[in-house]
């Protein structure tokens, strides 16, 4: 649950095991906010910087660029359907360059360079019109579930957290 501008809630943060559907469902919080490079910000991201921030909305510290990402979590088996919160890496040149992070239906969410945003794309599509996406895959690596926090409303006369508590996971 995140806060609107008409509305104040109040949140406690509270351990408990994130899954990949909690990390995709804070992504999409963010989708419309402009791409810059180097962007680590709600204000600005990069891909990678993107990724950093969701994970770190729940109390996971990821490394800073795309490359050092895909060093985390372990590969799934060739043949194992991809599974919500999964990271893809793809092909820029100089190995992982780009970071995006699985949805589910084919779909993924990612700061665009190209479309200068963060937004939804098709991964994979059959025949002739191959997306740059499938053409350019070379990593999944999947790091969930982890220990992390989720935020719940408080109830009245508990005491809320404006910060990231203390114990966050980091790799």
């Amino acid at each position: 649950m995140h806060p609107t501008a008409a509305t104040t809630t109040h949140l406690v943060a509270v351990r408990g095991e994130i899954d990949g559907e909690t990390i995709v469902s804070t992504a999409k919080h963010y989708i419309g906010v402009p791409y810059v490079l180097g962007g680590t910000t709600p204000r600005a991201f990069d891909c990678s910087g993107f990724v950093r921030y969701v994970f770190a909305q729940h109390g996971i510290l990821l490394p800073r660029t795309a490359h050092e990402q895909a060093a985390l979590g372990e590969a799934p088996n060739p043949g194992d359907t991809l599974q919500a919160g999964d990271l893809l890496f793809f092909y820029g040149g100089q190995g992982a360059q780009h970071i995006a992070m699985y949805v589910g239906g084919d779909t993924i969410i990612h700061a665009s360079s190209t479309r200068h945003r963060v937004r939804l794309d098709v991964l994979t599509r059959t025949g002739a019109r191959r997306t740059w996406f499938n053409e350019r895959l070379i990593a999944v690596r999947r790091v969930l579930p982890l220990d992390g926090f989720v935020y719940v409303p408080a109830r009245a006369g508990e005491p809320t957290m404006s910060l990231l508590p203390t114990g966050a996971r980091v790799w």
